[in-house]
């Protein structure tokens, strides 16, 4: 039904710079643009010498479904309203900005039930008033995340509803110190513009607050920005989206959000972290902390180094003991300190033995080119934890392997294994290295994983606003 008259909107539309009334029209899950009359135009051209013409319509039907649009937006100057519309180019394929205009023959065409009509359809595509707190890291990856937010701003600030202020991050820390003492009624939500890095460090940030529950509720939106961008692309891989800047942007947009495990992390006695990614040692680690003096390079940095790494494998001596996920029951809620004794206790179970991989993942992705944990879920309760060890990491194992993970074929490799696990200690046992927990390195030595008593949000989940129109 049309909610101003019952032919609905009339308007202009324009289409290869002619101008031809129609109606905006409500049909089963959109808005149709429909010609009030059928215009066409005789277009020649010359063939061989030949004259040839046809007739083309100048304005064949369109229609805007609602779950590509993000609202209608009201220029009142010129007495037009604008459709925010970000359809896909195939089933699968990513999102492109494709607004329509609807012209309501200048200013004094805007009555009052025009901008009804607006309103009401824009609470049909998003969730309505939001403000944003956006943190951009121009230094994180190869630097692209300022021009990320060009391309979020171009669509944003034409979204009605949403509202935004912009930090530029300065410093390591930077973000971290600022949500730490901020107001938390200053803002709906954090936006992140940078790589998995800047996303732990303001978690971390939010979980020291006194209102740490509270705060850590505070949905949080991923744009890619970074090398790696693992959180985002699990997002938008588990909504069926592509992946890229306006994908993640858009999703943001419309305002649907899922809840996310948190674990609380040791890292030897003096380090608490809260993570939300994954924790690496050996050969992956390596590749993570090492390849950094390539950071130039962008995501090419981490081909380049594991290559060079399975020339040269990097092997980890260590304990790693495990509460399986499929064990009754649920690790204590509060988590024990590092020397406290978990072998020999059941459902704990224990591996020892020379690690080539050992990674231990929270999402699916952990970056947007890397699939280590397929199936795993953002809220499901459960660590996967990937291992190569022992005799069967060879270094043509250890390729095969690294060549899968793209794709999630890694676990079809003989030797690799796959536990699924509700929480972990990890005890190195000889030796040195590397540990990169969510993309950062934290002190090497005993580190236990364990789930936190809150959950995270983040931005990407079905918008369910749904008023009849």
């Amino acid at each position: 039904m049309s909610l101003v008259e019952p032919d609905g909107l009339q308007c202009y539309v324009g289409n290869s710079g002619s101008r031809v009334e129609a109606r905006a029209c409500f049909v089963d899950r959109g808005i149709a643009l429909i010609p009030i009359r059928e215009e066409t135009r005789r277009k020649t051209w010359w063939c061989c010498r030949r004259r040839s013409s046809h007739h083309e319509t100048l304005l064949p039907q369109r229609t805007f479904d609602f779950d590509d649009l993000l609202g209608v937006s009201i220029d009142t100057e010129v007495g037009a309203l604008r459709l925010v519309h970000c359809p896909r180019q195939n089933s699968d394929g990513p999102r492109f900005r494709r607004d329509a205009f609807l012209d309501l023959g200048g200013r004094e065409g805007l009555a009052q039930a025009q901008e009804q009509w607006a309103t009401r359809v824009t609470s049909r595509c998003n969730p309505g008033q939001r403000r944003f707190l956006v943190f951009v890291n121009p230094a994180s990856g190869s630097g692209s995340a300022p021009q990320a937010w060009r391309t979020t701003e171009d669509l944003w600030r034409v979204v009605p509803g949403i509202q935004y202020t912009a930090i530029t991050t300065t410093t390591p820390g930077h973000a971290y110190e600022h949500v730490k003492s901020m107001d938390l009624e200053s803002c709906d939500a954090i936006i992140i513009i940078s790589g998995d890095g800047l996303v732990h460090e303001v978690w971390n940030g939010l979980a020291l607050r006194p209102d740490a529950e509270r705060a850590l509720a505070l949905p949080i939106g991923h744009i890619p920005g970074g090398s790696g961008n693992g959180l985002v692309k699990s997002v938008l891989d588990n909504l069926g989206e592509g992946y890229g800047i306006l994908d993640a942007a858009f999703c943001i947009a419309k305002g649907g959000h899922q809840p996310i495990d948190l674990m609380h992390v040791q890292a030897g006695a003096e380090c608490q972290r809260v993570s939300f990614l994954s924790l690496s040692a050996a050969t992956i680690a390596d590749i993570d902390i090492e390849s950094e003096r390539l950071r130039c390079m962008g995501s090419a940095r981490f081909t380049l180094w594991a290559i060079w790494r399975i020339l040269r494998p990097v092997r980890l001596s260590a304990k790693l003991i495990y509460w399986p996920a499929e064990a009754p029951g649920e690790p204590a809620a509060e988590p024990p300190p590092l020397s406290a004794q978990l072998e020999d206790q059941p459902p704990w179970k224990m591996i020892e033995d020379d690690f080539t991989i050992l990674w231990g993942c929270n999402t699916e992705w952990t970056s947007w080119d890397t699939r280590p944990a397929p199936g795993a879920r953002l809220c499901d309760g459960m660590w996967h934890l990937l291992l190569l060890r022992g005799a069967a990491a060879s270094r043509t194992t250890l390729m095969r392997t690294l060549l899968g993970l793209n794709a999630g074929e890694h676990v079809r490799v003989p030797g690799v294994e796959v536990v699924r696990c509700r929480a972990f200690r990890l005890l190195p046992t000889s030796g040195g290295g590397h540990l990169v927990l969510d993309g950062e390195a934290v002190p090497f030595g005993p580190v236990q994983i364990w789930p936190s008593r809150v959950h995270g949000s983040v931005f990407g989940g079905e918008f369910t606003n749904h008023p009849p129109v």
